[in-house]
């Protein structure tokens, strides 16, 4: 067989993508394929140019992608590996090894001195990425909570207030001030620009996915905000009302007075009227807050793993 790694192709190559991705993913656990619209319009979202995607084919036909991306507002010189997803006739020929070694080529030339992927912890995906040099640096957990019975939220204090808010230019700044502070100590923190949420705000809402935001004021000042919602289209194909709590932070002077806890148990009780039947969050088990304490301290349990791994260039 001939093995072919060229550049992606936007016009030319959006439908094969989204085909080897899903063909690629379909045995994966909670998978909800990929659409070629929505595909097409998060490729616009700013900062696009700085992904560089790969196409593998066999004899001519596409059989995997890779993706190699630089945050240029992320400090340091790692870049990011996305993949190799590999449809299943044509694993072990070679196309992952292949696409991987492109990928990794194309951020050593961009002044790349490491590269990280994350998989979830399975032996196959592990043992392709340590067979490439990569070594474990970092462990995320993804935890569920039943909503049959939301807990109780936790008193605050009378100057606090964690209402609901409506995605204005307003609120979007608040939010990116306070992402930018309150994760500068963050694992991989990237500066959140104000054009990145406005164009977030507007592509989950071309998607169809309901989102709401409670900002939290202390004083009338800002100081906290926890994003969260469900994809109709997710829940109908995995036939599962499952919510999701996306995105929580809290300034680091206000943390340990109960806002989180209590924006969390908001949220909750909020995606159980939208009619959720459980909730889904992502949380890196080292991260500096001891987030996942307070998430298991609300009745969150572990599902499932993926691995952060960090390679050398």
């Amino acid at each position: 067989m001939s093995l072919v790694i060229r550049p992606y192709v936007n016009a030319q190559d959006v439908e094969a993508r989204v085909d080897i991705y899903n063909r690629s993913h379909v045995e994966d656990e909670d998978f909800v394929p990929a659409k070629v619209d929505e595909t097409v319009r998060w490729d616009k979202q700013p900062g696009a140019e700085h992904t560089h995607r790969y196409i593998a084919e066999l004899d001519g036909v596409p059989a995997g992608t890779a993706s190699a991306v630089v945050e240029p507002e992320m400090p340091g010189t790692k870049g990011f590996m996305y993949g190799p997803s590999v449809v299943p006739e044509h694993r072990r020929k070679g196309v992952g090894s292949a696409l991987a070694r492109r990928v990794l080529d194309d951020l050593r030339a961009r002044g790349m001195t490491q590269a990280e992927a994350e998989e979830r912890d399975r032996p196959a995906a592990t043992g392709f990425l340590q067979s490439l040099g990569f070594k474990v640096t970092r462990i995320f957990s993804f935890m569920l909570r039943r909503l049959d019975s939301p807990p109780e939220p936790p008193r605050l204090a009378a100057d606090t207030d964690i209402g609901l808010a409506e995605p204005t230019d307003e609120v979007l700044k608040h939010i990116v001030a306070i992402e930018n502070e309150a994760f500068k100590e963050h694992y991989n923190h990237s500066t959140l620009k104000l054009t990145d949420l406005q164009f977030m705000v507007k592509a989950v809402a071309e998607d169809g996915t309901v989102s709401h935001v409670r900002l939290a004021r202390v004083a009338g000042e800002p100081v906290g905000y926890l994003w969260y919602g469900f994809d109709p289209t997710v829940v109908a194909h995995l036939k599962k009302n499952r919510g999701w709590l996306w995105d929580l932070g809290v300034l680091k002077p206000h943390r340990c007075h109960g806002i989180a806890g209590a924006m969390m148990v908001a949220a909750m009780h909020d995606l159980k009227r939208d009619g959720m039947d459980e909730v889904k969050l992502r949380v890196d088990d080292t991260n500096v807050t001891g987030a996942r304490r307070l998430y298991e301290k609300l009745g969150f349990t572990l599902a499932y793993r993926s691995l952060s791994q960090v390679v050398d260039l």
